[in-house]
């Protein structure tokens, strides 16, 4: 019982308990209350699902490493191809939603806090997807095959939970700042800030997981054995901090930019 503890909370506590307190915090909030609860449900699963769906890269990014076990070609390609696919799995879920909850969908992402915090829920099913794929092929190490991964932890001990746990926010940030990419796009008719946006929550994946792929390939450095040392305690924290700011940023310079447009508008209307 005490050894199948930590898959519980990660099935039951992650998996169900924390995405129903995130949804009943925020359904309320700027237009979410029209969208029904089962959208949010299925959305949420779709976003779920596409991590198993777009995993079956790491069978062409493992061989980029074979090819060239370099740290710069490593963090610079084979990783940036992981982020790619990762952010691009989250623009993917917020299009289904935009499309299955129409008109309200669009409606959502032409306000901003409907746009982070919906981009937010579908990150964390996304994040939570991830955790709970990886447990199961921990369970089931033939799956590694199957999907071209090797684990180099499993993903239903307590000091995973605790990792997983900064691991999912980090998909949910980047889920929030593809979210205010939409926003620019429906909101304020600046279509290329979606892409600016992906590309930032792009490298900020890059900057987490480049940060561990520095510790494993520059194990020496004494940064990097600080980091190494403290990973739970100092370092994802920092990350996870780094994000939180990233996005609030995000969230005040779109506040600038609406304010912008709205003093445009005024004008406007006074020259009329």
């Amino acid at each position: 019982m005490v050894k199948s503890l930590p898959a519980l909370v990660l099935f039951i506590g992650i998996g169900i308990i924390i995405p129903c307190i995130y949804y009943f915090i925020f359904r309320k909030r700027t237009l979410l209350d029209k969208i029904p609860a089962w959208i949010w449900a299925i959305n949420g699963f779709i976003a779920f699902v596409l991590f198993p769906v777009f995993l079956f890269r790491k069978h062409w990014e493992a061989a980029m490493v074979m090819a060239k076990n370099k740290f710069w070609f490593v963090a610079g390609v084979a990783q940036m191809d992981n982020n790619f696919w990762e952010t691009l799995a989250k623009l993917l879920a917020i299009l289904v939603f935009i499309y299955f909850a129409r008109p309200d969908g669009k409606e959502v992402f032409k306000q901003k806090s409907g746009s982070t915090i919906y981009g937010y829920w579908l990150g964390l099913c996304y994040g939570i997807g991830e955790a709970i794929t990886l447990s199961i092929i921990g369970y089931f190490p033939i799956l590694n095959r199957i999907f071209g991964i090797n684990l180099f932890m499993y993903f239903t001990t307590w000091v995973a939970i605790w990792e997983r746990a900064y691991a999912i926010q980090i998909h949910a940030i980047i889920g929030a700042l593809v979210g205010i990419g939409f926003y620019h796009w429906f909101g304020l008719q600046k279509r290329w800030w979606l892409l600016f946006f992906f590309f930032v929550g792009m490298l900020y994946h890059e900057l987490v997981d480049g940060s561990v792929l520095a510790m494993m390939y520059y194990p020496r450095l004494v940064l990097a054995k600080f980091m190494g040392n403290h990973v739970l305690t100092i370092t994802l924290p920092v990350l996870l901090v780094i994000g939180y700011l990233l996005l609030f940023v995000a969230y005040r310079a779109s506040k600038n930019v609406l304010n912008s447009q709205e003093m445009k508008l005024e004008n406007e209307k006074e020259i009329i």
